[in-house]
């Protein structure tokens, strides 16, 4: 096998991976006694379906011990042992493991920057006497390291670790309810929230129709603590708007006192990290609190928390017109005649499109609404044209399920659009990637007046293509989840979508539109930073369809986690309307094989000031061996990393279905 940069992806051993595993073993002089009965805690390291290195943590009463390290030769030096180690490690304290052990003969310095210790081997738990390791699978000239795992701390802004509150990012549906959890729990909290109201996001869209009814909108948490106060719930079937969610339930909520006192407007984080760590730094990591950097009405402030629930959303942070995921030549100097979202065309923002021919680029719900809206103003004012323009050439996803789908106002929408473009209400480009924006010369003869706005971009069969005479663009191409927030810490995102690495294969719309997704918690919505949790729509990243009683389930389990609750934290429901279509148009053959396979995470990257990493290319006993560098990184001496890692109980991986979501 050949060094490849392909991205990697980690999942749980089954029986029939065991040949690899026991010839990787075999390879590296690793022991197989017991490997294969320990399958199931086994994690592999695969890409383009080949298994590119194993790891497993073997449970012994409480103790648990890292066994079965090997990576494939020429599969060294891509940072898959130290992805691995702290997946193993990360996994072991979420399940509320105490220790954890290993037996090396050359990596102790290596597996001290993880946090192990070296221990006379006499003082080892008796429990793991009964393993192979132990019974002289490995050689008498093993040292024994163990580490003590410590689950995340509990929250007062600026007391010792052990007092300091949850700090949760974002005052939206999904960040009050967890807020509304912690309370349920006794826990301390603070909600940052960058926006003048709760719910600020949802006010910028505020006069959408929601096409989810009340009863997937509003979090069981905040509805009780609500009705305890004398509030009524709307009815179940209604269909509120953006702005109705904030008026009717958010805002009532954010004035009850005990909810009121967490609550700190006007605060927009800038960077979160660990107290006194860098990125970089291992040793004693998950036992220092989270610093918090933000801005309250403009004046810098710093907080201290315990864990972090980033509800922040992606609202925000919109993607721009150019199809290459970067601005288009000329959008950033146009910018005043570009609108990012849903405008309020029939209200608000009226004058700015009536009598006018306006551009709406975008395939989604978001697009949809803008397009219907502009349609109906057309009826009202003359002059008023629209011009809809996708980058897909496939109108499957935004036309909808209709009757199929499980939201009827959602399938009436994509039935609505449909219905206009078949009547010729607007002009159509299919397949259109914007590549630049100018403006023309001086329009209708008149010197002194800006010409229309010119839309360049290329079409699949690479023409050229110019949509001229624009005077209003509608940028609805989706948001993005700021990262900067959490460059700082450990995460852990799929490579694509930048949403949490175990929901990207589930939600990946260049695979599936099925808009259902297993149910998920605190396991794959934390991070290899012990503590961090990303919740709401920001879980999603760049992807598609969220459903706000996705993020109430979502917050209820990680607030249970945080509470050290993992019975109620891993009992996990959540059921959702279909959306009536299902499809893999656009994935690439080879995922086309399953709507719902697996993507493939990306492998950690060396910079410039840290230490480049080298890992062996055999392993000794129980622990990889080290290797010398061959050379350094520009500022720091090489480090050899063995091929690593595993955790007792994998995190669950997506299974290939056999029916699309099924």
């Amino acid at each position: 096998m050949t060094q490849t940069s392909t991205p990697f992806s980690l999942r749980p051993a089954t029986s029939a991976d065991w040949p690899v595993v026991a010839r990787l073993l075999e390879g590296h002089g690793l022991p197989r006694q017991g490997a294969e009965a320990n399958l199931s805690n086994t994690v592999l390291a695969v890409a383009d379906g080949e298994v590119l290195g194993c790891a497993a943590a073997e449970m012994h009463g409480t103790a648990a011990l890292l066994r079965s390290v090997a990576v494939a030769p020429g599969q060294q030096g891509r940072g898959i042992g130290r992805v691995l180690v702290s997946t193993v490690l990360d996994e072991a304290r979420r399940r509320g493991v105490p220790t954890i052990h290993l037996l090396t003969t050359t990596a102790p310095d290596w597996f001290a920057r993880f946090g192990f210790e070296l221990e006379p081997i006499g003082r080892a738990p008796a429990a793991l006497a009964a393993s192979a390791e132990f019974q002289g699978a490995c050689p008498a000239s093993a040292v024994f390291m163990s580490q003590v795992l410590r689950a995340p701390r509990t929250v007062s802004a600026g007391g010792p670790a052990d007092a300091l509150p949850v700090a949760v990012i974002g005052a939206g549906p999904v960040g009050l309810a967890a807020l509304a959890r912690l309370l349920e729990r006794g826990i301390g909290a603070i909600v940052l929230e960058a926006g003048d109201s709760v719910g600020a996001h949802l006010l910028d869209y505020g006069h959408v129709r929601l096409f989810s009814p009340w009863r997937f909108d509003i979090d069981p948490a905040i509805a009780a603590r609500l009705e305890a106060s004398g509030w009524r719930a709307p009815p179940d079937e209604d269909l509120p708007l953006a702005r109705d969610v904030v008026e009717r339930v958010l805002r009532p909520f954010a004035a009850l006192p005990e909810v009121a006192r967490c609550l700190r407007l006007g605060t927009r984080v800038t960077g979160i990290a660990r107290e006194g760590f860098d990125k970089a730094r291992s040793a004693g990591r998950e036992a220092a609190p989270f610093v918090i950097h933000a801005l309250q009405d403009g004046r810098p402030i710093t907080l201290r928390a315990r864990a972090v629930i980033d509800a922040s959303g992606t609202w925000s942070t919109p993607n721009p017109l150019g199809a290459s995921g970067l601005p288009a030549l000329g959008e950033v100097e146009h910018a005043a005649a570009i609108v990012h979202g849903i405008p309020d065309v029939l209200g608000r923002d009226r004058a700015r499109y009536a009598g006018r021919r306006t551009l709406v680029v975008g395939a989604g719900h978001s697009a949809a609404n803008v397009l219907l809206d502009l349609a109906a103003l057309a009826r009202e004012a003359p002059g008023t044209r629209l011009v809809w323009a996708t980058r897909s050439t496939s109108l499957a996803r935004v036309f909808g399920g209709g009757d199929a789908d499980g939201l009827p106002a959602r399938g009436q929408l994509g039935a609505s659009l449909a219905a206009l473009r078949a009547d010729g209400g607007l002009a159509f480009v299919g397949g259109l990637h914007v590549t630049a924006v100018s403006r023309a010369g001086p329009a209708r003869g008149d010197a002194d007046a800006a010409g229309g706005l010119v839309v360049e971009g290329t079409l699949p069969d690479g023409r050229l293509h110019r949509i001229e005479d624009i005077d209003q663009i509608v940028c609805a191409t989706g948001q993005r989840p700021d990262l900067d927030l959490t460059r700082e810490l450990r995460v852990a995102l799929d490579p694509w979508l930048e949403s949490a690495a175990t929901l990207g294969p589930l939600i990946d719309p260049n695979l599936h539109s099925c808009g259902t997704v297993r149910p998920h918690g605190h396991r794959e919505l934390g991070h290899p930073e012990p503590g961090l949790y990303t919740v709401g729509v920001k879980s999603y990243g760049r992807a598609p369809t969220f459903l706000m009683a996705t993020g109430f389930e979502q917050v209820r389990s990680v607030v249970a986690a945080i509470a050290g609750d993992l019975e109620s934290a891993d009992r996990v429901a959540l059921e959702l309307p279909s959306t009536g279509v299902c499809s893999i148009a656009d994935a690439a053959p080879a995922a086309a094989e399953s709507c719902c396979a697996p993507a493939i995470a990306g492998p950690a990257t060396v910079s410039c000031c840290a230490p480049a990493i080298v890992e062996p290319e055999a392993a000794s006993c129980c622990a990889p061996a080290i290797v010398e560098p061959a050379a350094a990184s520009c500022c720091a001496p090489a480090i050899v990393e063995p091929a690593a890692a595993s955790c007792c109980a994998p995190k669950p991986a997506p299974v290939a279905a056999t029916r699309c979501c099924g």
